[in-house]
């Protein structure tokens, strides 16, 4: 009943795959393991159930989740607050107050902490501060995104404190490094994979700009669309700082995302950004990951440098069951990781960008009919070669299209 009425106080219509089978399987005895692709609701899918059974009578550590990055903690803790206001809650992330939550943990215990694996190691292991032997749940959220990070061997010295806590991982898939992981800590466990059945409504738009500069053909693009929110994903941090620059010159209501910013900057760009002050975010692969926004449209100013991170950057649209439009930008140095895109399922849609706006490409296609493969076939093959036969019978296989076409046209009429 928890649940349900969290849901409508939130004011979620309806529940999506993930959500409902962690709903499912969260008393099972079991730990779990949950993959699902990026914006459909993981978050929600293990908060709402632990606080549903937490006891908030009791001040002591009932539930411990780890995330990747600080903007991840922030963003974990303003979702569970919307949740539940009065849950006694410690988000560590990197910029806080180290000599200020040591003494508050002296006294002290919160009932839900949210972190990066660095300060749990602190502030539990090497402090002491952090009393972990309480835990019920243990959250492992973004954990490809933690093995990337290398933070395995911290969440080592962490776990074995945690043996009696229900386990549970969510992930985009399961990698062969995370498999011994999972079978090191979570013996036999509920396997929850709903990515087929997600299915993301994203139109993924491909822009041939061949050799034109690539800010040039960002501002064309910017006049000719009006996103509620827009990311522009840019890999390298000096050619962010570039198309920044070039829209706020432009009086483009953008801001600039980054992680040379300091934690507690980046904090107010994303509150600004969740009170919709800016229209554009100027980003790096920092944001691919978790950040939970209403955006509109993503923009590919370049491809990641690994190819992972498309995927990624792209699920920052379409969450939620809403629609999204992903634009790249293709030059003549993309086309073989265009390729390979293409080859992991990204139903990429050809546009034109020109001064008359972005319009859809109609490629020809050189399809033959029946009528035609029929006509092919009556044509007679010589049982001898002779000189330029290829030639002659090209000729002859042209000629019989043609005459199935004038044919075609004549019965319209």
């Amino acid at each position: 009943m928890y649940i349900e009425e969290k849901l409508k106080q939130l004011g979620f219509t309806q529940t999506t795959p993930i959500q409902d089978g962690v709903f499912k399987h969260i008393k099972n005895k079991k730990n779990l393991v949950g993959l699902s692709p990026t914006g459909t609701g993981k978050t929600h899918a293990y908060l709402l159930p632990i606080l549903d059974q937490l006891d908030f009578e009791k001040q002591e550590i009932q539930a411990l989740i780890f995330v990747p990055t600080n903007e991840l903690v922030i963003q974990v803790e303003k979702m569970l607050k919307e949740i539940e206001p009065g849950v006694r809650v410690k988000a560590y992330y990197g910029g806080s107050n180290k000599q200020r939550e040591q003494e508050w943990l002296e006294k002290y215990q919160p009932q839900v902490v949210i972190s990066t694996p660095q300060r749990i190691v602190e502030y539990a292991i090497e402090l002491g501060l952090l009393k972990l032997q309480t835990t019920k749940f243990v959250v492992l959220d973004e954990a490809d995104m933690m093995f990337d990070f290398d933070f395995l061997s911290l969440i080592d010295r962490v776990l074995p404190a945690l043996l009696k806590a229900k386990l549970m991982l969510f992930s985009a898939s399961i990698r062969p490094d995370m498999d011994q992981f999972i079978k090191k800590y979570f013996g036999a466990y509920d396997l929850i994979d709903t990515n087929k059945k997600h299915i993301l409504k994203i139109e993924y738009q491909l822009i041939n700009i061949k050799y034109q500069n690539r800010l040039e053909a960002l501002n064309l693009l910017l006049e000719n669309i009006n996103p509620y929110l827009c990311f522009i994903f840019v890999s390298k941090k000096e050619n962010q700082e570039i198309v920044y620059q070039d829209l706020v010159d432009k009086n483009i209501s953008v801001i600039n995302l980054n992680s040379s910013i300091g934690v507690k900057k980046r904090k107010q760009i994303i509150d600004d950004i969740n009170n919709l002050k800016y229209q554009y975010v100027v980003t790096s692969d920092l944001a691919a990951r978790g950040m939970d926004f209403k955006i509109s449209h993503v923009i590919h100013y370049d491809l990641p440098h690994h190819l992972e991170f498309f995927m990624h950057r792209s699920g920052r649209t379409a969450r939620m069951y809403d629609s999204g439009q992903v634009i790249t930008f293709m030059t003549v140095d993309d086309h073989r990781k265009i390729d390979k895109l293409r080859q992991q399922g990204i139903p990429f849609v050809n546009y034109m960008l020109n001064q008359s706006g972005l319009k859809k490409v109609q490629l020809k296609t050189n399809k033959v009919s029946q009528e035609e493969i029929n006509a092919i076939k009556k044509i007679r093959r010589t049982k001898t070669v002779k000189p330029n036969y290829k030639k002659k019978n090209k000729a002859k296989v042209k000629d019989a299209k043609q005459e199935v076409r004038r044919k075609q046209i004549a019965n319209h009429r």
